[in-house]
């Protein structure tokens, strides 16, 4: 008998006993469907966290000062410092470090907006020329903030879209509109998209950019407060912050401290870590069920053997090896499970193809994940098909053909 007949005579046995077939696979389909919708779930979310999380800052490194307190102040456990005053001309020297593409520096605030009867507290960032190009900022109506803005200490800000959606009607045009901020008049001349997802926001009011020098001006902060760097090659982004760095340090003459990076690849490999943690535990949980549905197949094929107890004596009689008897019940037991996982797999893709519509996690059902649970599926048949197929070999002709 080849194995062309094997399945064949599987297929037969399970066809002429579908409501049993059906009941026996149940396990398998849940628990192979279970854990592809699982994975999916949890590589969608991961895949959509990361990017809402971190493609904001893709190829972007902060720096950062780092003060190292002295001797006295380490065993006392009190110590304060001032952090280095930068100004724009440290960001020119930072953009002359080989690698790097761009310099951002920005400083922030706080304060009270008012248009007309409407109020909101609105945080407020302060940024020069280099923002907008940097940050990939989207201008949806107006201008950007530009040099002579700066140079000029211009009072002029940038909404965000949801300060626009607030302070105006959709069909007001807030272009040249002035507001009061902290009681000083202010011209809008542009809205912008803020490139943090709306669901990370969490000022209800919204954001507005405002030339880093009026910012300087108004509370009394410097120019810049904060430095990051773009770089021209994402595969080299930690040696060019490093670089960039230690070059500031140089070029500021610090005894007390120096400058050193934030790396968010880090922070995104540690949470990109954790996701996976909990969807192998959530996974493995899932799993459990597949290990109720082999036992199902293994007491299933139990019963098969019992049932075609006088067909394996025949067989026997008629000169079918022990292997034989063993191989062919292996191909049952492989064949139930492999469809159940079939069929798992058939309803986890209709699942996920749900969730997705429905819901703003982007479910995806993986190749390799269909592959291993086709083929898990099968190792259940094999291994839990072992007991009753063995049994079935094992069989006496003579006993097998008296019995009824």
């Amino acid at each position: 008998m080849n194995i062309l007949e094997s399945f064949k005579i599987a297929f037969s046995s399970i066809w002429n006993h579908k409501v049993r077939a059906l009941l026996t696979m149940l396990g398998i389909i849940i628990g192979v469907a279970a854990v592809i919708i699982i994975v999916a779930l949890g590589q969608g979310a991961q895949t959509q966290l990361t990017d809402e999380i971190f493609a904001v800052d893709e190829n972007v490194i902060e720096i950062y000062y780092d003060y190292q307190p002295t001797e006295e102040e380490m065993e006392s456990g009190q110590w304060s410092y001032e952090p280095p005053n930068l100004s724009p001309t440290d960001l020119e020297v930072v953009a002359e470090v080989p690698g790097v593409k761009a310099v951002i520096g920005t400083n922030t605030g706080w304060g009270m907006m008012v248009h007309n009867d409407k109020t909101g507290d609105m945080q407020i960032t302060g940024v020069g020329k280099e923002y907008f190009s940097a940050r990939s900022i989207e201008v949806l109506e107006g201008r950007p903030i530009n040099a002579r803005d700066n140079e000029g200490m211009n009072r002029v800000i940038m909404i965000d879209k949801k300060a626009r959606e607030k302070f105006f009607k959709e069909d007001e045009n807030p272009i040249g509109e002035i507001v009061d901020i902290n009681d000083n008049p202010f011209k809008i001349i542009g809205v912008y998209k803020s490139p943090i997802p709306e669901q990370f926001q969490y000022n209800e009011s919204g954001e507005l950019l405002m030339p880093r020098a009026v910012i300087s001006m108004m509370y009394g902060n410097s120019e810049i407060e904060n430095i990051s760097v773009l770089a021209e090659n994402p595969e080299t982004l930690a040696e060019t912050g490093r670089l960039a760095a230690e070059t500031l340090t140089v070029s500021k003459e610090l005894e007390d401290g120096y400058f050193t990076t934030y790396d968010m690849s880090e922070f995104e490999n540690e949470f990109n870590q954790v996701i996976l943690i909990m969807t192998l535990f959530i996974g493995s949980i899932a799993g459990i069920s597949l290990l109720v549905g082999g036992i199902g197949v293994m007491n299933i094929m139990l019963v098969s053997v019992t049932e075609r107890t006088r067909e394996i004596g025949l067989r026997k009689a008629l000169g079918a090896t022990r292997g034989k008897i063993l191989f062919q019940f292996l191909i049952e037991s492989i064949t139930l499970t492999s469809l159940g996982g079939l069929i798992g797999i058939g309803l986890a893709s209709a699942a996920t193809g749900l969730i997705t519509w429905l819901s703003p996690i982007n479910a995806m059902v993986s190749p390799l994940v269909v592959l291993i649970g086709v083929g898990f599926s099968a190792f259940i048949g094999i291994i839990f098909g072992i007991l009753p197929a063995n049994k079935a070999s094992k069989l006496s002709p003579i006993d097998a053909l008296r019995y009824e």
